[in-house]
C-alpha cells in the first residue's frame, strides 16, 4: 500500500506567492496527518515540481489592504441644529469597487479612500505574522506551539528582524506525524534537546541549562532590505501533447517563496535581553559566572563581538540580562551563544531580539493545557497567571525590581446544600 500523503505548509504571503513545506518520513497506515510524507526532509515546494493548489501557493483568498475613506459631512455648519436620527451622513460618496463591463474594477482614489494597513505575511494557517502601515512602519505576530498560539508581538519590526524564545512548546504535539522533519521555527534550539530542564524557570514550564564552561550558540544569516522585496513566481512549463497541443508539465518556484527564518538586519541596533539563573546560593549583589555574547561576522575581517553580563536585582533567584549592539552594515552571520564561564550551572530563559525602536510583548503558555502561564511587557518583566484545578485563574502575579508582588487574587466556591 502507497504511504499516507499530507502536506506541511509554511505560509502565505499577501500579493506574492510563499509557501513553504516539507517532505517527512514513510508513516503507518491511517495515521491522519497533515504532512506530505517522503524520505529526505526537503521543501516539496522549492526543491522539486508541486501542486501549487494542493500546497496552498494558489487557490486561498487573504486580505491584502484595509481602506479608511475620508469626507466632509453632510452637515458641517455647527450653529445648525442637529437632527441625530438622520444628520451624520457623507457630503458625497464614491464607492470603492464600481462594475465596468460586468467587471468589478478598484478605483484608487486617494482623496477619499486612503489605506491604512497592509498585510504581508501569513503563515500556513492563514494567521496574519505581519503587516505595515502607510509610513512603511511594520509590525509582526510570532508564533509557537506549532502555530497555535501567538508567542510574541512586536511593533516596528519585521517578522524576520524579531525573535522570543521560551523553552517551552518543543516537546508540544497535537499528532504523531511530522516527528523527523518538522517545519522550520523561527528561532530554532532543538539542538538542545536535552539541556532544556523544568527544574528551573522563569516563566512557564522550562530554560535552558548551560554546563559549567559550556555554550549553547546559533548562527543566523542576516539579510538586506532588498531581499524583502524579492517577490516569488511561479514557472509553467508546458509541453505538446497529440492531437491535444500544448498542455501544463509541471510547476515549479524558487525559495522565495517561503517564509523568513529569524534574519535580522546589517545596519541596524539592536536588543538581546534574557533572564539567568546560576545553581548556587548566590549572597551577592549580581551572578558573574555567565553571560551572552553576540559575535557578528565580517568576511575578510576580524569579527565583532559584544558581551552581556546581568545587572540589577536578583528576583526569586533569577536576574536580567539586557544589553543593546549595533550591526556592522556589512556584516554577513551573527552568532548568540548563551554561557556559563564558571564552575557553576547556569540557566536561561525568555530569550528574546528585536530592533532597537521596536517594542516587543511576549507570551508563554502551559505546554499541555495551553493556558496563559506569562505575559512578559516591553522590558522583559513578567506577570504571572496562576490557576486553580478547575481552570479559574486565582491570583495574578507581577514581577518588579523589587521581587514578586501579588497584585490580585480571587476564591471562589459553591454553597452546598444541606
Amino acid at each position: 500500500m502507497q504511504p499516507i500523503r499530507c502536506i506541511i505548509i509554511a505560509g502565505i504571503l499577501v500579493g506574492t506567492i510563499t509557501t513553504q513545506a516539507q517532505t517527512i518520513r514513510p508513516m503507518a497506515e491511517n495515521l491522519p496527518c497533515d504532512s506530505v510524507v517522503g524520505i529526505n526532509c526537503r521543501s516539496i515546494v522549492a526543491d522539486t515540481v508541486f501542486n501549487p493548489y494542493v500546497t496552498g501557493a494558489l487557490g486561498n483568498w487573504r486580505a491584502n489592504k484595509s481602506y479608511t475613506y475620508f469626507a466632509r459631512r453632510a452637515e458641517s455648519d455647527p450653529t445648525t441644529a442637529t437632527n441625530i436620527r438622520r444628520n451624520g451622513t457623507f457630503k458625497d460618496f464614491a464607492t470603492f469597487w464600481s462594475f465596468q463591463d460586468s467587471v468589478l474594477h478598484p478605483h484608487y482614489d486617494s482623496t477619499r479612500w486612503v489605506w491604512n494597513s497592509e498585510l504581508t505575511l501569513f503563515n500556513r494557517k492563514g494567521l496574519e505574522i505581519e503587516n505595515k502601515d502607510p509610513l512603511g512602519r511594520y509590525n509582526a505576530g510570532l508564533y509557537g506551539y506549532q502555530l497555535t498560539m501567538p508567542v510574541a508581538v512586536v511593533q516596528n519590526s519585521r517578522y524576520r528582524e524579531s525573535a522570543f524564545e521560551g523553552f517551552e512548546d518543543y516537546g508540544f504535539s497535537t499528532r504523531n506525524c511530522d516527528i523527523r522533519c518538522a517545519a522550520a521555527r523561527h528561532i530554532d534550539f532543538s539542538s538542545y534537546l536535552s539541556s532544556i530542564v523544568t527544574t528551573e524557570k522563569h516563566s512557564g514550564k522550562s530554560s535552558l541549562r548551560v554546563s559549567p564552561s559550556g555554550q549553547a550558540g546559533l548562527n543566523f544569516s542576516l539579510a538586506p532590505i532588498s531581499a524583502d522585496t524579492a517577490l516569488a513566481r511561479l514557472d509553467f512549463t508546458l509541453t505538446e501533447a497529440a492531437c491535444i497541443g500544448m498542455t501544463l508539465d509541471h510547476v515549479k518556484t524558487s525559495n522565495k517563496v517561503l517564509l523568513p527564518t529569524f534574519a535580522p538586519t546589517p545596519g541596524r541596533r539592536m536588543v538581546i535581553s534574557a533572564w539567568v539563573k546560576e545553581d548556587q546560593d548566590c549572597k551577592c549583589a549580581s551572578y558573574t559566572s555567565n553571560q551572552i555574547v553576540v559575535a557578528l561576522l565580517i568576511p575578510n575581517q576580524s569579527p565583532v563581538n559584544y558581551i552581556f553580563k546581568p545587572s540589577g536585582s536578583i528576583i526569586e533567584g533569577w536576574q536580567r540580562c539586557e544589553g543593546v549592539f549595533d550591526i556592522p552594515a556589512n556584516a554577513s552571520t551573527m552568532t548568540v551563544s548563551l554561557r556559563a564561564t564558571g564552575s557553576t550551572t547556569v540557566y536561561f530563559d525568555d530569550l528574546r531580539i528585536h530592533p532597537f525602536n521596536a517594542n516587543m510583548k511576549s507570551f508563554v503558555f502551559h505546554p499541555v493545557n495551553l493556558r496563559l502561564m506569562a505575559e512578559l511587557d516591553e522590558n522583559n518583566y513578567a506577570t504571572f497567571y496562576e490557576y486553580d484545578d478547575d481552570g479559574t485563574l486565582v491570583r495574578l502575579k507581577k514581577e518588579t525590581e523589587r521581587g514578586i508582588k501579588t497584585i490580585k487574587e480571587t476564591r471562589s466556591a459553591l454553597v452546598k446544600e444541606q
